[in-house]
């Protein structure tokens, strides 16, 4: 199980980007689901952009293209396919972390 606290510590907004990746592919858990949509109001005020929703509001401030949770689903898709076929077993939180660091640059 990877070292969650040391992932986001001082990074806010990792976590959420993780969750938005987490959200497309349906894996967010139902926790961290529901504080996100109760703290909606907050993450677009933190993030200033205008928005409707938590997810919106990651795409406009990150400038993500139309369509960016569609092609989550689809990577993560092809992934799970390629994984079982060279018999590995697929782990949504790897995949997920690997995508946000590897997309955002966190280091």
């Amino acid at each position: 199980m990877p070292d969650l606290a040391a992932r986001y510590e001082g990074k806010p907004v990792l976590r959420l980007l993780d969750a938005y990746v987490l959200d497309a592919l349906g894996a967010l858990d139902e926790k961290t689901a529901r504080a996100n949509e109760q703290m909606a109001p907050k993450i677009i005020s933190a993030l200033h952009v205008e928005a409707s929703s938590w997810q919106e509001a990651i795409e406009r401030s990150m400038e993500m293209p139309p369509g960016s949770a569609d092609e989550l689903r689809a990577r993560w898709e092809q992934y799970v396919h390629e994984a079982l076929a060279a018999g590995v077993t697929p782990d949504v939180i790897a995949w997920t972390h690997k995508m946000v660091d590897v997309r955002f640059e966190n280091d």
